[in-house]
């Protein structure tokens, strides 16, 4: 029948109907979103597991062993009790017997690990528990704890820090500040903590964090209330499990009623513990631990009618994997939706006070002290409503404040424009009335909304008063004056010393503004014609005598300025201001006229109308441009310009010389060439001879050396061909080896380097032989050398330390020469970027390790110390640098 149609695998429900047991399925709400899961403690199986509800997939181990052993290792538990599951899905389980808390990761039972600030060996200490039972967690991240038989409730952290005691000597009892074998802990969305007392048959409410905040919330009698299951839909009420089943309390003191279970074993209940919400609310799940299931009541049902089978044995059977279950105590619900917090303008939300999980948490949903942002008004208390499904939650309680237009017979309102809803109030065009002005120091009225419903306030306006005027021009002396402004007048008035005209006085426009004269004009001067003064960058800033202000103005050319400089004077009157200071000077022919003939040259030395003719270039100078002069801008040498010594350039045919370590001086008339030399091939003292005019300068003195043949028995010159013995252009062939000698290599011939017979080698006798090098970089301990000329073979040179490369072995061209080895380089350091360091004088005068040497290295500013300077260890690094210290 419909009663086994359940999300049960089909073994689980043919069972079901073939053994016709009374237990109908329970009828599961679909979560709104996401999965829906219920952690289950298996306390004899030693287990904690994950059963989903929204599919018949098996439990997934959270914490103990696959086979149900027990154990101290932190894979195992031993006979645990409560379990609660923190934010971001950690699960927590009170292990028992193994008198520690542990904290596992979902679903990995590997990775699980103890509460830092509990060692897990059993006592009475801060840091010690004795069989805790139930676990809950407070919002701040910290861990309530039932601790059983130290008849006391612990507050701790996964820190090192102690834990704390809320309620409890360590003595059974049943005082004020005294519990009995504490069973369970839940924590409201208050805050509040809540404490099953089950052998002293009463709950207990803690306000605070200390035994003076709790008092009883709730009595039983034989009872023995064990876990709890808060009701966040009517805040301080309560489901709790005991020995007769299970009842709902409705807080602060009043009378619990049964709920589920009872006698004869109703709603195949026996032995019921942990307890959940579903996802909506609407049943309870309840642990039983003597028929090893889970039921599902329903909230608004019956009690002892009210449960349906939910998880677990169908036949009171244990078991440990699967959907089994083995004697469940805590429970937890895993899933659901939750709500959002609303765009709804004029609300306060403080999030800290904000729990939006309606289905879930054991806090559910809630929004405490939510006040009316600014503008805005209570209507009753603001009020949060749970939303129905995932999405925002309702608000309602606050409405916009709307103000009202003031009256103020000193403010114009013909023209306001006016949004009067306080959120967004705005009130423009309000003007002064008739006989009002702005105050001081306002540009218009100024609007402010009201802060309750009534007038919104204006000010600014107030009746025109005027104030005197600060003015240089005008001389108030004998003023008469009366200053409101219907009854205004200022008599008497006259023009100050520097001003003319006839002064009138006007009312002023706004309050304490002052009112306002014309008429009392400045005397004005102007500017003189006087010889030797200079006008074009002068500023004339002010012309009026009274402000009078000139500067810049200064010496025409040919005169000079008083020591004290060109002083300016205003006038006395109307008419020129005075200037004074310039005096006419002469210049002096220059004392130095190198480049210059100034033998026909005609010359005014007067510096204001100094004319300078008939100049010439002297000899070896030329003239670049017009040749011109300069009168002295104070008596002195005037300046001559436009004559430059001529420049002689490096010759364009150098065949034969060297100018590598030639030093010019190309300027004819310090010409000078040092350093030159004849190139290879060439002989001679070679000279340079400066130009006269600008263009190259001539060189000479060098020569072609001429060769001459050689006289050597190795070779046969019978068939020479002798192109060229003149060195720079060398070209000799057909050179033989005579009888009884070979060219293993081949015959070279090179230019003689004086003049003398040229070299020729390569012919050699079958004994000839070569010998080993001392070229610095090589190794040749293990070399292998056949060091006969025509059989030469030479393997196995190395580069030595400090030098890098493939060594090449070449042989010699005759008896007793020195083979060649080539390939090997010395190692290179970098300079390295060191703090503290300066190597602006530093002389790096060799970088290659095998001769490093580097000196001026000094310490930088603010720094101390001798530097020392170490080769790098390798190539291409940076070489060290130490001993300098920070001050």
């Amino acid at each position: 029948g419909s009663s086994c149609l359940c999300q049960f695998p089909t073994s689980i429900r043919c069972r079901c109907c073939a053994m016709k047991l009374a237990l109908a399925c329970s009828v599961l709400t679909a979560p709104a979103a996401g999965s829906v899961s219920l952690y289950v403690v298996n306390k004899q199986g030693n287990q904690v597991r994950r059963c989903p509800l929204d599919s018949t997939d098996a439990c997934v181990l959270v914490a103990g062993r696959s086979d149900a052993s027990s154990g101290t290792a932190h894979d195992a538990v031993n006979k645990p009790e409560g379990v609660a599951v923190e934010a971001d899905g950690t699960v927590v389980v009170a292990d028992t017997v193994n008198h520690r808390i542990l904290r596992c990761p979902k679903d990995n039972p590997a990775g699980c690990a103890p509460l830092q600030s509990v060692t897990g060996v059993v006592g009475s200490g801060m840091d010690q528990l004795n069989q805790p039972f139930g676990i809950a967690l407070t919002r701040d991240g910290e861990y309530v704890i039932a601790d059983q038989r130290n008849h006391r409730v612990q507050i701790c952290k996964d820190t090192a820090d102690p834990c704390v005691t809320l309620m409890g000597t360590g003595i059974s009892g049943s005082g004020a500040t005294q519990l009995n074998s504490p069973y369970d802990v839940a924590v409201g969305p208050d805050a509040a903590i809540y404490i099953s007392d089950i052998m002293n048959n009463r709950i207990i409410k803690c306000t605070g964090r200390d035994s003076s905040t709790c008092s009883t919330d709730a009595t039983f009698s034989n009872f023995f209330p064990n876990f709890m299951l808060l009701d966040p839909g009517t805040p301080g009420s309560f489901y709790v499990s005991g020995s007769s089943g299970v009842q709902k309390c409705p807080g602060g003191g009043g009378a619990c009623t049964p709920f589920a279970g009872g006698g004869n074993d109703a709603d195949n209940i026996a032995g019921p513990r942990g307890l959940a919400f579903s996802v909506d609310r609407s049943q309870v799940y309840i642990a039983s631990v003597t028929y090893h299931r889970v039921v599902a009541c329903d909230v608004a049902g019956t009690a002892g009618s009210n449960c349906n089978y939910l998880l677990g044995s169908t036949d009171q059977s244990d078991g440990n994997t699967g959907r089994d279950l083995n004697g469940p105590v805590g429970i937890m619900l895993e899933g659901g939706y939750s709500c959002t917090r609303p765009t709804t303008p004029g609300y306060v939300i403080d999030p800290s006070k904000e729990y939006l999980s309606p289905g879930v948490l054991p806090m559910g949903f809630r929004v405490e002290d939510i006040t009316c942002a600014d503008g805005y008004e209570a209507n009753g208390t603001p009020t949060a409503t749970v939303c129905s499904s995932e999405g925002p939650y309702t608000l309602s309680g606050c409405e916009p404040i709307l103000c009202t237009r003031p009256t103020d017979a000193a403010y114009d309102f013909s023209a306001a424009t006016e949004n009067l809803v306080k959120p967004t109030f705005s009130v423009t065009g309000v003007s002064c009335s008739a006989g009002h002005s702005l105050d001081a120091g306002t540009t218009e009225p100024t609007i402010t909304a009201c802060d309750t419903a009534g007038p919104y306030t204006v000010a600014g306006c107030v009746v025109t008063t005027c104030v005197r005027p600060t003015l240089s021009s005008v001389d108030f002396s004998a003023v008469d004056e009366d200053l409101n402004a219907p009854a205004f007048k200022a008599d008497g008035l006259t023009c100050a010393s520097g001003y003319t005209g006839t002064p009138t006085a006007t009312v002023c426009a706004s309050h304490q503004g002052a009112y306002t004269v014309t008429g009392c004009d400045p005397i004005m001067c102007t500017r003189p014609s006087t010889a030797g003064f200079e006008f074009s960058a002068a500023a004339e800033t002010s012309l009026a005598m009274p402000t009078f202000d000139v500067t810049g103005v200064t010496c025409q050319p040919g005169y000079a300025a008083a020591e004290a400089g060109v002083t300016v004077t205003a006038c006395t009157a109307a008419g020129e201001y005075t200037v004074a200071g310039c005096t006419e000077f002469s210049c002096t022919r220059p004392t130095d006229t190198t480049g210059y003939d100034l033998t026909g040259a005609t010359e005014n030395l007067v510096a204001h109308s100094f004319e300078v003719t008939g100049v010439t270039c002297a000899p070896l100078y030329a003239a670049a441009g017009e040749i011109t002069a300069t009168v002295c801008s104070e008596a002195g040498d005037y300046t001559l310009a436009g004559c430059a010594a001529i420049e002689c350039t490096r010759p364009a045919d150098v065949a034969g010389y060297n100018f590598t370590n030639a030093a010019e001086v190309l300027t004819a008339p310090d010409f000078a060439v040092t350093g030159l030399a004849c190139a290879s091939g060439y002989e001679g003292t070679p000279e340079a001879t400066g130009c006269d005019a600008a263009g190259p300068y001539a060189v000479s003195g060098c020569t072609p050396i001429l060769c001459t043949r050689p006289e050597n028995e190795a070779f046969d010159f019978s068939g020479v061909v002798e192109t060229s013995l003149r060195a720079p252009d060398f070209e000799v062939s057909g050179i033989a080896c005579a009888e009884t000698f070979t060219a293993p290599t081949g015959i070279t011939t090179e230019p003689c380097t004086v003049a003398g017979p040229y070299t020729v080698a390569g012919c050699v006798t079958d004994t000839a032989a070569c010998v080993r090098p001392s070229t610095a970089g090589y190794v040749f301990d293990g070399a292998t050398e056949e060091l006969t000329i025509v059989t030469f073979a030479v393997s196995g040179v190395t580069c030595a330390p400090q030098y890098t490369g493939t060594p090449t072995v070449t042989s010699c061209n005759g008896d007793q020469e020195a083979y060649t080895v080539s390939g090997c380089e010395p190692e290179m350091c970098t300079r390295p970027e060191v703090e503290g360091v300066d190597f602006s004088t530093a002389v790096e005068l060799s970088l290659a390790l095998p001769t490093f040497e580097v000196t001026g290295v000094t310490c930088a500013a603010k720094y101390t110390g001798t530097p020392t300077v170490t080769g790098c260890s390798g190539d291409g690094e940076a070489y060290t640098v130490s001993g300098c210290e920070p001050e």
